[in-house]
């Protein structure tokens, strides 16, 4: 199957086609607001690759202002980018459209769609202000760190200013006609009252996709079938030939700064380049890696608004997806999210090896899971590591294809049990020895790094923070101080930071000391003249 991207519009929105050569309808995917698109991202593809086996084409985006579309403040983007996203569907030849919304995107879906156009409302909340008010509720519980900075408003996986909350809470269902609609909902769910009486379906999955957290999320199988059976029932049986979208494969951007896709290494994994204007050949490059299951654009965006800000101080970013996450390698509908995989370490060697970088001009910045795999680059010499929220120090990863390199379910109620009592009775600075004995701890995590004349800089919230000191961390500290031998270890404390970065002041501090460490590193190696073109990393 092909899937074509690029960007399109301006602000651009940034859109994944898929075309089958024969095609009968188009589908637009929607895309949810925050963190419930980072969760469903792999279940849209596989939504796609069954569309695209019944002739049916379709469009997966991100919004304008979102992801990895162009900045845009406007309230009204999410509606109008789903409007442009048909748009560009219409490019293929298509003329019937579907908009398919789950959860907050089946608000988008219901404003943005037409009389004209099919309807499916997947898992869709009542209104607008009934999605605020629980996602405000769930950041309350989940983000320790202050929510509201100079007016914006953090929530799990998205900002909203002022404009944009209101323009949220102001979406609503409208009655839809009963032969081109479509409800799927949970089981004893029932559908907005707002779109009327239109068929309804109960589908699982959804709580099992929606109410977890990434490396715990399941693609629901049974409920993607049962979208696309409905559409294959709604929409003409006539074929017509298609044609390429029209796409930009370049964006580019204000400040000079323009972004292309690549595809790296032997499993050819996805990953966005943020390339600036007149840097020289042998630059530095940073590779960013996400955490946790989550795709190249991290949570709230922060690994997009991280490059874009490097990238303006004239050094060359990629974002990866790791094999499993986002748009690299196929999909399964039973797939386990890797964690800890000796898979990853493999992965960022080849990719480092396929952009041709040595370790002198080479910086990894991680987040969560992500920052481990970066600590696990001693093999590649990098100049500098920074390690953001690390809370996992092992020593040993998964062997490749080791089902115990997956990220396990949600543990049962007696290893909850088992776990509160072994907490109560066992006292901390022994359960630390045996989380060191088991895992590792900071000092061995680092050292190897140290050794290579990695500097070695982890950024923690006070979460992360006393894990960090609890393993080990201040010992390392203390022996691999900066000025002490080639390589050195370095803390920068958060105080009022949170660990997945959901909190604006979290992540403009992880921006800010990134920018500031990558700048000191690489400081002679940014000087000169000369141009580069996008072309030469791909």
């Amino acid at each position: 199957m092909t899937t074509f991207h690029g960007w399109s519009g301006v602000p651009a929105i940034r859109a994944a086609v898929q075309v089958p050569p024969s095609v009968r309808a188009g589908v637009v995917i929607c895309a949810p607001l925050g963190q419930e698109g980072v969760l469903a991202y792999r279940s849209f593809r596989l939504l796609a690759d069954r569309l695209e086996a019944r002739g049916v084409a379709s469009v997966r985006y991100d919004a304008s202002g979102r992801g990895d579309a162009q900045d845009d403040a406007d309230p009204d983007a999410p509606v109008r980018s789903a409007r442009h996203a048909a748009d560009v569907l219409r490019t293929t030849g298509v003329e019937r459209i579907v908009f398919v919304g789950l959860a907050s995107a089946a608000l988008i879906a219901s404003a943005a769609a037409t009389e004209d156009d099919g309807v499916v409302l997947w898992d869709a909340p009542e209104s607008g202000r009934a999605w605020l008010r629980r996602q405000r509720a769930l950041a309350t519980l989940t983000i320790e760190a202050p929510r509201v900075v100079d007016g914006v408003e953090s929530l799990v996986g998205i900002d909203l200013d002022t404009a944009q909350a209101a323009a949220v809470a102001a979406l609503v269902h409208v009655e839809r006609d009963p032969r081109s609609t479509v409800v799927l909902v949970r089981p004893g769910a029932r559908a907005p009252r707002a779109v009327g009486d239109v068929p309804t379906v109960e589908v699982s999955g959804s709580a099992e996709l929606l109410d977890e957290m990434s490396i715990h999320a399941r693609i629901p199988a049974a409920a993607i079938d049962t979208v696309v059976t409905w559409v294959d029932a709604h929409v003409p049986e006539a074929v017509v030939t298609s044609r390429p979208p029209r796409l930009d494969a370049v964006l580019d951007l204000d400040s000079g700064v323009s972004e292309h896709v690549v595809h790296l290494g032997p499993e050819s994994l996805f990953a966005v380049a943020t390339v600036p204007a007149g840097t020289r050949e042998h630059g530095p490059v940073v590779l960013l890696h996400t955490g946790g299951a989550e795709h190249r654009v991290g949570g709230n965006d922060h690994q997009v608004a991280l490059a874009r800000a490097l990238a303006e101080d004239g050094v060359r970013v990629v974002r990866l997806d790791r094999r499993g996450t986002g748009e690299s390698t196929a999909v399964s509908p039973d797939e386990h999210n890797h964690l800890f995989a000796q898979t990853w370490v493999d992965d960022q060697a080849a990719v480092v090896s396929a952009l041709g970088v040595q370790g002198d001009r080479l910086a990894l910045v991680g987040l969560c899971a992500g920052a481990w795999l970066a600590g696990r680059s001693a093999g590649l010499s990098p100049r500098l590591v920074v390690e953001i929220s690390p809370n996992d120090f092992r020593r040993r990863a998964a062997a490749p294809g080791d089902v115990t390199a997956t990220a396990t379910d949600v543990p049962s109620r007696s290893r909850q049990w088992t776990r509160s009592w072994y907490d109560r009775l066992v006292p901390p600075a022994l359960r630390a020895r045996v989380e060191r004995q088991r895992t590792g701890g900071v000092l061995q995590h680092v050292r190897p790094l140290v050794a290579s004349g990695t500097d070695v800089v982890v950024i923690a919230a006070p979460v992360d923070l006393a894990v960090f000191e609890r393993l080990g961390g201040r010992a390392a500290l203390q022996r691999y101080a900066p000025g002490t031998r080639a390589g050195s270890v370095s803390l920068v404390p958060v105080h009022d930071g949170d660990h997945a970065l959901f909190s604006l002041s979290m992540r403009r501090t992880v921006v800010s000391e990134v920018r500031a460490r990558v700048a000191a590193t690489f400081a002679a190696d940014r000087t000169g003249s000369g141009s580069e073109r996008v072309d030469q990393l791909t």
